[in-house]
């Protein structure tokens, strides 16, 4: 019984069940949403944004916020195409120059906000800025298409199906198992290890975490080493599975994923959020997004509802840490 009550106390409880009635009215109006073809495209749809949620995730439970993750991504992406190209390397030699841009990237972060104590927001706002200029003023930014060597991975399917009711087809990328395994490691590294713990523990109390023996400094500046790294396989996940890197396209792509984590339950405050709320809070939005475009609502008004869902979860999340505070300071007097 107390674990029923644990389970329907939970937040995520509550987006599974939006999730559920908002299908079924999808379905009741389209006929469409359980359609085999239309499943796959919404997991389809899920994929970068859910890779880029986990950089979100991590930061906001424990350093603060970092907007920086798409320009990262798409900098990480069309530095490694455009050396693909260039040089025709193979692919065990431009994964890891993805992965060395991502956690450069990441490195300045950290060491801006660890060594200095600037705002993560401030710092990271600035990498996305300068990343966006490296691509266009270095660069030209113009479209870049798919070196040779990744073009198997580009072309990387799981399975295709097709709807008997529609006839239409769709396709699940092989990126999906990246996801999975991405979240799988972090997972285990949030559950079962000391620098899991440390990370909630920075995120709800830094003074206290440094009692404990948690190094504060390392813990932080590995976080924004590790959302780097994420930052640039979520763009090379969209640059392959769109078969080109168009760099442009990352630009603003730091809101969504705010949105969508907000709606998961994670606490702007820090120290509070799931990796199960993070993948239910993309599935959420983009099911949101995708039924706003069904109806006949422009991409631009879909924006300001994002704008209003961050709002909200910004205000739900501060009345919590309230909440939390007082009950912390309730127990405090009875003890």
């Amino acid at each position: 019984m107390n674990k029923l009550k644990k389970i329907a106390g939970k937040n995520e409880t509550y987006i599974l069940l939006i999730i559920l009635l908002l299908s079924m009215v999808i379905q009741g109006i389209s006929g469409m949403f359980f359609a085999s073809n239309n499943i796959l495209d919404l997991i389809r749809s899920i994929i970068v944004n859910a890779i880029y949620a986990l950089c979100a995730l991590l930061a906001f439970i424990s350093t603060g916020p970092d907007v920086s993750f798409p320009m990262i991504g798409a900098l990480a992406s069309y530095l490694t195409f455009a050396a693909g190209n260039k040089f025709d390397l193979p692919v065990i030699i431009l994964i890891p120059i993805a992965l060395i841009i991502g956690a450069m990237c990441g490195s300045v972060n950290g060491f801006f906000v660890v060594k200095y104590r600037f705002r993560s927001l401030i710092v990271t706002l600035a990498t996305s800025t300068m990343c966006y200029g490296i691509i266009f003023g270095a660069f030209g930014g113009s479209r870049s298409a798919v070196p040779k060597s990744l073009s198997s991975l580009a072309g990387w399917k799981l399975f295709t199906v097709t709807s008997v009711r529609t006839g239409l087809s769709s396709v699940l990328p092989g990126m999906f198992l990246v996801m999975v395994a991405l979240y799988l490691i972090v997972y285990l590294v949030l559950n079962f290890t000391t620098v899991g713990r440390g990370i909630y523990a920075i995120g709800g109390d830094e003074v206290a975490a440094k009692r404990a023996g948690y190094n504060v400094n390392a813990i932080r500046f590995g976080i924004f080493v590790a959302n780097g790294m994420i930052a640039a396989i979520g763009g090379l996940a969209y640059a392959l599975m769109s078969n080109n890197c168009t760099p442009t396209e990352y630009y603003g792509g730091e809101m969504i994923v705010i949105a969508a984590i907000v709606l998961g339950g994670v606490r702007l405050t820090g120290g509070v959020g799931s990796l199960t709320g993070c993948i239910l809070g993309t599935l959420l939005l983009s099911m949101v997004t995708s039924s706003l475009t069904m109806v006949g609502i422009s991409v631009y008004w879909q924006q300001t509802f994002v704008g209003v869902i961050i709002i909200i979860g910004a205000a739900i999340s501060s009345l919590q840490a309230v909440r939390a505070q007082k009950i912390f300071v309730q127990v405090r007097k009875g003890d």
